[in-house]
């Protein structure tokens, strides 16, 4: 086990939680309440985030806070109806979390293999059951041990995606208007949380794409090694736009981006970067191809006019 990888429970104090006192209207009840909350506190977000058009850096804390927001009730409903039907102890979960310009690697119980991306959250069972689930926020690279009769799911707030033996990335920041997952080989199944039906099957060099906003779900052909490229420390920007950018940026570099104007909105960019660039030089090569873009850099932060 990484070193670096916290070994305490995310959440203690489950063993003191007496289910058999706790009815299944109450459960559901409390279940909803924070879902619900969790779902206007994003939704206020993502709407202070338009209004203001500034790209910021949530913090790391806050991120893993709103991770635990989703998982907490519904690990606490299983520690509950567990304890009330005398079932087994809850499973302990670990957790690993990079910051801005950090990448980790992480071997799973099964010896699958995770390269967690800057500024995400990945939870994970000190050990596997019958079942193989983590859960995700951020963007990480899985390289799953097969198992034909143990499949693998790998859940964030938005999308599940299933798998047996594969190489894929899952991209789900919080900030970000879309979520995807993009297969390197192998194959996986990927449908939104709250529409199972959707059900999407991938083949490689194949990308599902989801936007919680409206529901909308595409499937593409596209070269899945440029989704990998950030493993080993590449960035590749294929018909991105200038807000996908600097959301790359500051979770690569570390650094904060201010955009004060909307006249680069519709600037469409590709690009790839793959000698070890710094933020200077990104930004140079980015300013070069978008008519009139300029930038200054002070200490940790960018501003773009």
């Amino acid at each position: 086990m990484n070193d670096n990888m916290a070994k305490s429970s995310l959440f203690p104090g489950w063993d003191e939680i007496d289910g058999s006192s706790i009815s299944q209207e109450e459960i559901e009840a409390a279940y909803q309440e924070v879902m619900a909350r969790a779902s206007a506190l994003e939704d206020y977000l993502k709407e202070q985030h338009r209004r203001q058009r500034v790209f910021w850096r949530r913090s790391l804390l806050a991120v893993a806070a709103a991770v635990a927001l989703i998982l907490v009730p519904l690990f606490s409903i299983r520690y509950a109806r567990n304890a009330a039907a005398g079932g087994p102890e809850p499973v302990r979960y670990l957790q690993c979390a990079t910051a801005c310009g950090e990448t980790r690697d992480v071997e799973l119980p099964d010896h699958s293999h995770v390269t967690l991306n800057a500024q995400s959250v990945l939870i994970y069972p000190e050990s596997f059951g019958e079942e193989r689930r983590v859960f995700l926020s951020g963007e990480a690279v899985f390289d799953v041990t097969a198992s034909p009769e143990s499949p693998f799911d790998v859940q964030t707030s938005d999308i599940t995606v299933r798998v047996h033996g594969t190489r894929f990335n899952v991209n789900a920041y919080f900030d970000s208007p879309r979520v995807t997952a993009t297969l390197n080989r192998g194959a996986i199944s990927v449908w939104p949380n709250y529409s199972p039906e959707r059900i999407v099957e991938l083949k490689a060099d194949q990308q599902f794409s989801y936007e919680p906003a409206t529901g909308a779900i595409t499937t593409a052909n596209v070269i899945s090694r440029e989704s990998l490229a950030w493993t080993d420390g590449d960035l590749y920007f294929r018909s991105a736009s200038i807000h996908d950018i600097i959301r790359v940026v500051e979770r690569h570099y570390g650094v904060q981006v201010y955009l004060s104007t909307d006249k680069y909105d519709n600037a469409i960019i590709t690009a790839r970067f793959v000698h070890g660039e710094t933020v200077d030089q990104l930004m140079d090569a980015i300013c070069g191809v978008v008519p009139h873009m300029k930038y200054t850099h002070t200490d940790q932060s960018i501003y773009i006019q």
